[in-house]
């Protein structure tokens, strides 16, 4: 009975060996990934350096670009989000006559819900 004890703990004593392993691994990748950080950071200011009003100017006018990229992209989205909504009702309309004939055989007894044929809110519906 005591010998499988003695390989369990060997064989705990095995993980444990390789867990440390990895660990210690896994800390080397941290730190050097940190260290090349500092090392690219310092390359980078040190080129930088005496060129400030250069520097400013271009990332003012990478601000001005982002921002018109920006405001042309929202309104792109915008634009196609009406034109699938358009999109969108126009199907709806164009298919409610025969969903409704679908409906009404299935059940002849069927009340309607009361939608425009566009697919909107009955107006009689709408809060006041």
């Amino acid at each position: 009975m005591s010998k499988p004890v003695s390989v369990r703990s060997h064989e705990r004593i095995e993980i444990a060996r390789l867990e440390e392993k990895y660990r210690t691994f896994r800390t080397l990748i941290k730190v050097s990934g940190a260290v090349f950080g500092v090392y690219i950071a310092r390359e980078a200011i040190e080129t930088l350096a005496g060129q400030t009003t250069k520097l400013a100017f271009e990332l003012a006018v990478l601000a001005n670009v982002q921002f018109a990229f920006t405001l042309t992209l929202a309104g792109v989205a915008t634009a196609w989000a009406v034109v699938e909504r358009i999109t969108r009702q126009r199907k709806v309309e164009q298919m409610q006559g025969r969903i409704r004939d679908l409906e009404t055989r299935l059940d002849p007894n069927r009340s309607s819900s009361g939608l425009t044929p566009k697919g909107k809110t009955n107006p009689k519906d709408k809060p006041k």
